[in-house]
């Protein structure tokens, strides 16, 4: 099963943002929604494989790096996602 936790970079949980797995083909596998603790859960387990975890705010107040995991039949351990803020995203662009 793939968890989590979704917050501003101030450490601030963010709710309503769409959790979307996809596998090595770019198939969506599943898709869930953030609480209002900013917390995600998918309801049934993957088969192992390579897959890629992509977030959207629908407001686009909050932008996210995809994160890439590969599951081996072993527990995965939560994740922590922050958002990448305006400043992170003016540091990236300056040195690139």
């Amino acid at each position: 099963l793939i968890t989590g936790i979704i917050k501003d970079p101030r450490g601030n949980p963010i709710s309503n943002i769409l959790v979307e797995v996809k596998d090595a083909d770019s198939n969506p596998v599943r898709a869930f929604k953030t609480n209002g603790l900013g917390k995600f859960a998918s309801a049934t387990s993957l088969s192992n494989g390579k897959y890629l975890i992509t977030f959207e705010d629908s407001t686009e107040k909050n932008k996210f790096d995809a994160v890439e995991i590969e599951l081996i039949g072993a527990p995965v351990m939560p994740l922590e996602i922050i958002s990448v803020d305006p400043r992170e995203e003016l540091r990236r662009e300056l040195f690139k």
